[in-house]
């Protein structure tokens, strides 16, 4: 196929922020189909794209090649696992499901259907990250000893993920699942952890989830683990790497926009900013075309959500 058709499930901020201009960004797809709860919003969304309200209309379009699931966190699941029995591929936002089984029954129905199954763990496709891993990769630091994550994003109790039915965590599916798979990921250690533990609290809005999760772990690599997500105070991220050679930081690079600023060894590391959602994008359509996999698939997003378990 010249293009890909893509058609956007939900029209929240990631999908507006990250999704559709990386539809726009990249010449081998095209935005086919938007689906939102109602119609108009939809329209609102993209004039250019079909507007739908109904998910077996949306699912039903033969120009929808490539579903991404953009919505809150309980929704993953069962609209990912429709759009895959529709016979479509899939890119779903992080947590793919809320739970290990639901994530296992995705990748196995992916692999049964013979479709793409992508986890949206954009940070992978950071300019900055990738160039970074390279170097780390290649011995830059020498032999890997620990990594640290920190990631705070102030949330009101009136945020989606604090009450609703709509999620499983917190601060722990907002952020923390980044962290742990950029530890995972830096490190090339896809295995179960060796250990992994976690204190959760929730003293500032005392909502029935986690606001703050600070998790010590391990990889079966050798490498230690910190991660702190919280969603109680000012933002602030921050991601360390330590081997015996060396030292890298990552001052905000934890978000959607590709920026930040890296130093390898206490130099800058040169990098070119830009959106971390467009070579995502690319990577879901060469899996599709079946020249390589994506940067995050989805047994990647089984780990994860076996991770989130583990933690919370």
């Amino acid at each position: 196929m010249s293009q890909v058709g893509v058609g956007i499930v939900g029209t929240g901020y990631i999908a507006s922020a990250g999704h559709r201009p990386a539809v726009a960004a990249s010449p081998g797809a095209r935005l086919a189909a938007v689906l939102s709860r109602d119609e108009s919003s939809a329209r609102a969304f993209d004039p250019d794209a079909h507007p739908y309200d109904d998910l077996a209309a949306f699912l039903a379009d033969p120009a929808v090649d490539l579903v991404v699931v953009a919505l809150p966190d309980a929704l993953h699941f069962p609209q990912a696992q429709a759009s895959l029995r529709a016979g479509k591929h899939v890119l779903v936002e992080k947590p793919i499901a809320l739970s290990e089984a639901e994530a296992r029954s995705l990748v196995d129905l992916a692999a049964a259907q013979d479709l793409v199954l992508a986890s949206g763990y954009h940070l992978r496709c950071h300019p900055g990250h990738q160039a970074l891993r390279e170097r780390v990769l290649a011995g830059a630091l020498g032999p890997l000893r620990h990594l640290r994550a920190m990631w705070s994003y102030p949330m009101p109790d009136s945020n989606w993920r604090a009450r609703s039915e709509s999620a499983r965590w917190w601060s722990l599916s907002a952020t923390a699942t980044h962290c742990l798979d950029l530890a995972r990921w830096f490190a090339a250690d896809m295995d179960d952890w060796a250990q992994l533990r976690s204190v959760l609290a929730n003293t500032k809005w005392q909502a029935p989830r986690d606001e703050t999760a600070a998790i010590a772990a391990q990889l079966r690599s050798g490498p230690t683990v910190e991660v702190l997500s919280t969603i109680q105070f000012a933002e602030y991220t921050r991601l360390e790497l330590f081997g015996d050679d060396g030292i890298a930081v990552c001052a905000g690079t934890l978000g959607p926009d590709g920026a930040g600023e890296i130093t390898l060894n206490g130099e800058p590391l040169a990098f070119t900013p830009g959106s971390p959602f467009v070579p995502q994008l690319a990577g879901v359509l060469d899996a599709i075309a079946g020249r390589r996999p994506p940067a995050a698939d989805g047994a990647a997003g089984l780990r994860a959500v076996r991770d989130l378990e583990l933690a919370g």
